[in-house]
């Protein structure tokens, strides 16, 4: 899949208004949890907490930091969702530097559908469910945008 397509304004709107709310209360610690949990094969792509058992992540150094790294490359992402060239060269060189991990396409669509899942259960529903179904759909496009330059990119074969 290649991922072309940006957020439109509205969409780029919704996404960062509600992006401090979505990632409140630990969001990358439990995305990370959550993927572990659903396939626990992840877990061993990092060195320093492969073997850390899953009750004991929350106080190893090495996955804090980890996922602090994720959530500043997703802080990111989001803040250049207004300036398109710019995010899809940050994502392109975010995708190079996972290429020696040889991840798969199988492994970004599980992160993807794992991350709009999360987001799905984390958007608050208000008195206006058209907002709501925009915004789980805008939330949607990001993350189908943003993994999919990334997977693109750590996927493609080097000449």
């Amino acid at each position: 899949m290649k991922s072309t397509r940006f957020l439109n304004e509205s969409q780029t709107v919704l996404v960062k208004q509600s992006w401090p709310m979505i990632v409140s209360n630990n969001f990358w610690t439990t995305f990370y949890i959550n993927l572990f949990k659903r396939s626990p094969s992840y877990q061993l792509q990092f060195d320093r907490f492969a073997h850390v058992p899953s009750e004991e992540l929350e106080s190893n150094v090495h996955f804090l930091a980890h996922t602090f790294r994720t959530g500043f490359a997703f802080n990111t992402a989001i803040e250049f969702l207004e300036i398109p060239d710019e995010l899809h060269k940050i994502l392109v060189d975010l995708g190079e530097k996972h290429r020696k991990f040889r991840l798969t396409v199988e492994h970004f669509e599980i992160v993807k559908d794992l991350l709009i899942c999360m987001i799905e259960d984390r958007v608050v529903p208000t008195d206006v469910p058209v907002r709501d179904a925009l915004l789980v759909e805008a939330w949607k496009q990001c993350i189908t945008l943003v993994i999919g330059v990334i997977m693109d990119s750590a996927t493609a074969t080097v000449n």
